[in-house]
């Protein structure tokens, strides 16, 4: 905008100046016209400052010419810039919608899978093992076959139970999100890696179903690039409310990475991560140095 306004004060000035050098001329001749009129003489030859005059006023007449082209070629250009960051954002909203849907479509179906994991299979292998032990205890039968029966029944039982769990966390349904992140971070925790958690938040405090399942699975995928990518031998999660937000800090001592050289981590899941942050309006920053550890700070606005 500056460059825009030179050229125009530049044009103002020209112009300007184009009229002073023009009045001269202008006067002198009215003045040789009305001689004429008046003494019917012939026209003097033009003088040589006034051939100088009119060269001056050509100068500046293709000077002005070259400058207002100048000037529409920039409004050009900076109209052609405003369209490609306008595709670019488009470009970038549609992805973003596109990466949403499919992360909404998959929690939906997790969560039908889980309801019909618990609802229904979980059931059926409840009810078989309940017929097996009746019978048994009805004919007073001990054999090892329906001994080893019974036990690969409970162990179908408890996967099928921990795969339900992992589709949708019963204690998120449960007792909301602050209490399974605190158990989230208890079961991360091992002999390689420690993960701390603290919360300004009571445990009592629930949000929107949908928005806690987002949260969750965020942190979720945050601790599993942790555990994968940071050789990190400690990591700590707090949460607190701020101005009607919620604030999630995550910290790791592992070996970090260059900030400028984020694109090449948009792989460990990052940009599922931006979509999903995206979605509810928040802002996600990361800061991280080689061999100095990573530090993520997550915005979000809550729900009402």
């Amino acid at each position: 905008m500056s460059v825009f306004r030179f050229l125009i004060s530049l044009l103002l000035f020209f112009a300007v100046k184009a009229t002073s050098l023009a009045q001269p001329k202008d006067i002198a001749n009215a003045k040789t016209l009305q001689t004429q009129v008046d003494n019917k003489t012939t026209i003097k030859p033009v003088s040589k400052s006034e051939q100088l005059r009119n060269k001056k006023i050509v100068s500046l007449s293709i000077i002005l010419t070259v400058i207002i082209f100048l000037l529409f070629y920039f409004l050009y250009q900076n109209n052609k810039l405003k369209q490609k960051i306008k595709r670019k954002d488009t470009k970038q909203k549609i992805l973003l919608d596109i990466i949403n849907s499919g992360i909404d479509s998959q929690e939906a179906e997790h969560k039908k899978i889980a309801s019909f994991l618990h609802d229904n299979i979980n059931s059926l292998l409840s009810s078989a093992g309940l017929h097996l032990n009746t019978f048994t205890a009805q004919n007073d039968i001990k054999s090892n076959e329906i001994q080893k029966a019974k036990a690969i029944l409970s162990e179908a039982h408890e996967l099928l139970r921990d795969m339900s769990h992992d589709l949708v966390p019963s204690l998120l349904v449960r007792f909301g999100l602050i209490y399974s992140l605190e158990d989230l971070c208890e079961k991360n925790s091992n002999s390689a890696i420690e993960f701390e958690f603290s919360s300004f938040i009571p445990t009592s405090r629930r949000y929107a179903e949908k928005f806690e399942m987002k949260i969750y699975f965020i942190v979720s995928e945050l601790f599993s690039n942790i555990t994968k990518h940071s050789n990190a031998k400690k990591a700590k999660l707090s949460l607190t409310e701020k101005e009607n937000q919620l604030v999630l800090r995550i910290y790791d001592d592992g070996i970090g990475f260059k900030t400028q050289k984020l694109k090449d981590a948009e792989g460990f899941g990052l940009n599922r991560i931006r979509a999903r942050i995206k979605k509810y309006k928040g802002s996600l920053s990361i800061v991280s140095k080689e061999n100095q550890g990573t530090k993520i700070k997550i915005q979000i606005p809550l729900p009402h």
